[in-house]
């Protein structure tokens, strides 16, 4: 009788068991349960874009020594170093199974040598090494499709550098004036104080005051000019062009449609840019392929807080355009300001009333204020392009 009831105690035992770990396993494979593949990423096809670099009708074209910003894409994509590196990678070894696989064996040869082992302890440190070779395995685990997203968003993203160093650059040759006019006007200075100071009028710490601000516009124009130079040779090389070559960087046209910024929407944003996030699809596809309940865990802990980053980073992105427009209206209350008082000054010094040297002043800050509006309109730009780029999915989230 009592063996009978020890009998039916197991049985009850091991269906419990059982249950229990179906259990475990439906609750387990519930919680990836919403990770749904974008409609976005099923027509997102990988040999549709890298076929184009053989294709592209603008190829031969976009070879003459001449960078357009509207170009700058089809640049990337057709002729950058690192993008067709990466492509070519990709078309020999499509996933990272090798790799994979040399973990996996490594692992194996670790848990066969454990069954091995006479010591406990031995065969438990062997297993928990095998274990941590499994997981490394996951980790490094990638389809061929989850690799090409690792492409595409790595050459996205160098567009985006790109653009924003054009605009950089464009940016730095109204600096470059800027600084210019300033050492031309600290010159004047300091000419004015070395006259005032002949004549008894000044003193010598206004001459010295004077000598360090042409010292320090001296500085700020070979600073401007150095990032200039810096900017287009960064923009030829990630164009795929050679740092020696003369190429013509042509005008950007610095121009936002203020009414297009203002209609912006950033919850529907948001939605798009989730639905559209690269990097949030690749952790996605990594919850997929792995294997290990750690690398599932991990990969599932970036993919929910990736919604979060996306949402912040677009918020922060938008809070960007928007000081952006607020420093052009700003400066452009200023260069009206300098407009008014510069006509003023020319009046006032055709009929004696101001000196020509606060004539000259008022000419200084007319040019300045012009610049500094320049440079606000492209620092909006590259703020609205930041913006653009980060809907399109092509953040780090």
């Amino acid at each position: 009788m009592q063996k009978e009831e020890k009998k039916n105690y197991k049985s009850k035992y091991i269906i419990n068991i059982i249950f229990v770990a179906l259990f475990c396993i439906i609750y387990y494979f519930n919680s990836f349960a919403d990770l749904v593949i974008e409609e976005y990423f099923n027509d997102l096809k990988p040999e549709k874009h890298i076929s184009s670099i053989y294709t592209n009708s603008k190829k031969e074209e976009l070879k003459k020594d001449e960078i357009n910003y509207d170009d700058i894409e089809d640049l990337i994509h057709l002729f950058n170093p690192e993008v067709l590196n990466n492509w070519n990678s990709w078309e020999n070894n499509k996933s990272s199974q090798d790799i994979y696989d040399n973990y996996q064996d490594a692992a194996s040869n670790l848990y066969d040598g454990a069954s091995s082992q006479d010591s406990d302890l031995q065969e438990a440190m062997l297993n928990a090494q095998g274990i941590a070779l499994q997981i490394q395995a996951d980790k490094n685990a990638s389809d061929s499709y989850t690799n090409f997203l690792t492409n595409y968003l790595i050459e996205k993203q160098l567009v985006l550098q790109t653009k924003i160093i054009d605009l950089n650059y464009q940016k730095s040759a109204y600096e470059y004036i800027k600084a210019s006019d300033a050492l031309e006007e600290a010159k004047r200075k300091e000419t004015s104080a070395l006259n005032s100071m002949n004549a008894g009028a000044g003193t010598q710490l206004e001459l010295l005051s004077a000598k360090k601000a042409v010292a320090d516009a001296n500085s700020a124009k070979i600073t401007a000019e150095s990032n200039q130079k810096t900017n287009k040779r960064n923009l030829i090389i990630n164009c795929g062009k050679m740092a020696v070559d003369v190429v013509y960087v042509a005008p950007v046209d610095f121009a936002v449609d203020a009414n297009e910024i203002m209609n912006i929407n950033l919850e529907n944003d948001y939605q798009y840019a989730l639905s559209h996030n690269i990097q949030r699809e690749i952790y996605r596809r990594k919850i997929d392929n792995a294997i290990t309940t750690e690398v599932k865990n991990e990969m599932k802990i970036l993919y929910d807080a990736s919604s979060e980053k996306i949402y912040n980073d677009l918020e922060k992105k938008y809070s960007d355009i928007l000081d952006a427009l607020d420093s052009v209206y700003n400066r452009k209350i200023a260069l009206d300001l300098s407009i008014t008082n510069m006509r003023k000054a020319e009046n006032e010094v055709s009929s004696g009333n101001i000196s020509k040297n606060e004539y000259l002043t008022a000419s200084y800050n007319e040019k300045v204020a012009n610049s500094n509006l320049i440079i606000a309109n492209y620092d909006l730009k590259i703020a609205v392009e930041t913006y653009k780029s980060a809907v399109e999915g092509y953040s780090d989230c």
